[in-house]
C-alpha cells in the first residue's frame, strides 16, 4: 500500500527538521526498518527508518531542505501502485502560503508587498534574531514566497565584508554541516549575546583522587556531583535569559560535554542534584558510549540546565569554556597535576585542578559567581562534605 515517508518528531520541542540526505535513491527498494533518510534537528542527527517495505517512488523534499513536522517527505509504494492521488493531495511544503494569484517570482533584496504576509520558515526565523536581520526587508525565494535560511543569511551577508576566497587545490575541503554546523551556530549564538566573564580557582583533590582508587569514578562525576549540589545553594546559575525575562530553574540537570571526532555533544545528567557520585559516574560513561556508539536521541541531548566540560583529559591547565545557550554558565575542568603547595608553612606536593567558570554577566553577578566556584572547591577539598 502507497504511503508518505513524513518528517517525525524527533523531540517534544521539535517543530521542523531539516534532510540532511537520503539514503536510498527514487526506484530503490526499500525494507521495513531500514535506514531511509538521514534528518537533523535543533539537537542531533538521526536516521529514520522505512516504515514499511516498497520502492522509494517519489522523493518530495530533497537534501538539505527544510520542513516542518509531519510534512511529507516521500513516497513508499509497489513499483506498480498508483501514486496520483498522494501527489496531488498532499499537504504543502513546511511554512509555505499559497498566494491568492500568480506572482512574479521574489527578487533577493526586495522585501514582501506592505500588507501581504510573509511566509517564513521557523528557522529562517531564529537564524534571523540571531544575526540581528529585520525579518521583513528579507525577499524569499522559496516556494510561494518563503522566507528560507538561505535569503537570511545572504542578506545578513551583504551588510558585511566579502569573505577571503582561497584556492582549495591546496586544502582539504571539509563542508559545514551536521554536528559540525550546529556547534558553530551555538557557539556563534552565545559569543554574540553573552556577556560572558570567566573566573578561575584551584583546587586540591588529592582527597577525591584517594576516593577514586575505591569508587573508580571520574573526576568529571566529582565535580558534576559537586556542582549540582552547589546549584542548590547559587540557584541563579542554574537559570536561563529568555527575552526579557530571566527563569531560574527549579530542576538541575547537568549537562556532559562528550567528545567525539567529529565534534562535540553534550548529553544530559537529569536531576543531578538527587544523585550520588557513583549514579552520576555510571550515567556519564553510558551517555558516553552511547554518543560514540551514535546511539544518542534528541531527548538525551535536551533540557541542561548548566553545563560541565573537561578539557583536561586532553592535558589542557585551564581555559575559557563558551557557555552552552541558553545557559547561563559553564563549569570546566583542567588536567590534574601533581603542584607544590604550601601546607601548615611547608611544601608539600597535591594534587590540584584549576576550575574555570564562565558565566552571563547579564544575569549573574561576580560575587554569587565566585561564592558558587568556592562552594564547588569546598565540597572537593573536604572529604567530610564528599558522598561516602
Amino acid at each position: 500500500m502507497a504511503q508518505q515517508v513524513c518528517m517525525p518528531r524527533l523531540s517534544q520541542t521539535m517543530t521542523q527538521g531539516r534532510v540532511v540526505e537520503w539514503l536510498k535513491r527514487e526506484g530503490d527498494a526499500v525494507k521495513k526498518g531500514e535506514p531511509l533518510v538521514s534528518i537533523e534537528s535543533d539537537k542531533a542527527e538521526m536516521e529514520v527508518e522505512a516504515p514499511q517495505s516498497g520502492i522509494l517512488r517519489r522523493v518530495l523534499v530533497p537534501a538539505g531542505e527544510e520542513a516542518n513536522v509531519d510534512t511529507p517527505l516521500a513516497i513508499l509504494a509497489g513499483a506498480e501502485e498508483n501514486i496520483e492521488e498522494l501527489l496531488t493531495g498532499r499537504p504543502q511544503a513546511a511554512g509555505v502560503t499559497a498566494p491568492p494569484t500568480p506572482r512574479e517570482p521574489a527578487v533577493p533584496g526586495v522585501p514582501a508587498a506592505p500588507g501581504r504576509r510573509q511566509a517564513i520558515s521557523p528557522v529562517a526565523r531564529r537564524v534571523a534574531r540571531e544575526l540581528g536581520v529585520e525579518i521583513s526587508q528579507v525577499a524569499g525565494t522559496g516556494a510561494g514566497g518563503l522566507v528560507t535560511e538561505k535569503d537570511v543569511r545572504a542578506f545578513a551577508s551583504q551588510g558585511m565584508a566579502a569573505p577571503v576566497v582561497e584556492a582549495p587545490e591546496d586544502a582539504q575541503v571539509i563542508p559545514l554541516t551536521g554536528l559540525r554546523r550546529r556547534i558553530a551556530e551555538r557557539v556563534s549564538l552565545s559569543r554574540r549575546t553573552a556577556a560572558d566573564v570567566t573566573t578561575v580557582v584551584d583546587v586540591d583533590v588529592s582527597e577525591v583522587a584517594a576516593l577514586r582508587k575505591e569508587s573508580g569514578s571520574s573526576y568529571t562525576a566529582y565535580v558534576a556531583w559537586a556542582a549540582a549540589q552547589a546549584l542548590r545553594e547559587f540557584p541563579i546559575l542554574n537559570a536561563s535569559l529568555v527575552e526579557e525575562r530571566i527563569l531560574v530553574k527549579r530542576d538541575i540537570h547537568i549537562g556532559v560535554a562528550v567528545a567525539l571526532d567529529q565534534g562535540l555533544l553534550v548529553p544530559v545528567i537529569r536531576f543531578a542534584d538527587r544523585k550520588d557520585v557513583e549514579g552520576i559516574s555510571r550515567e556519564i560513561d553510558e551517555m558516553a558510549a552511547r554518543a560514540r556508539d551514535g546511539q544518542l536521541t534528541p531527548d538525551d541531548l535536551t533540557g541542561s540546565t548548566f553545563t560541565v566540560t573537561n578539557s583536561g583529559a586532553f592535558g589542557s591547565l585551564l581555559f575559557t569554556p563558551i557557555i552552552n545557550q541558553p545557559e547561563v554558565a559553564i563549569l570546566g575542568m583542567g588536567k590534574v597535576a601533581d603542584t607544590p603547595v604550601v601546607r601548615d608553612g611547608a611544601i608539600v606536593v597535591r594534587k590540584v585542578m584549576y576550575l574555570c567558570l564562565s558565566y552571563d554577566h547579564r544575569v549573574v553577578d561576580g560575587a554569587p559567581a565566585v561564592q558558587f566556584l568556592q562552594a564547588v572547591k569546598r565540597r572537593l577539598e573536604q572529604p567530610g562534605i564528599l558522598p561516602p
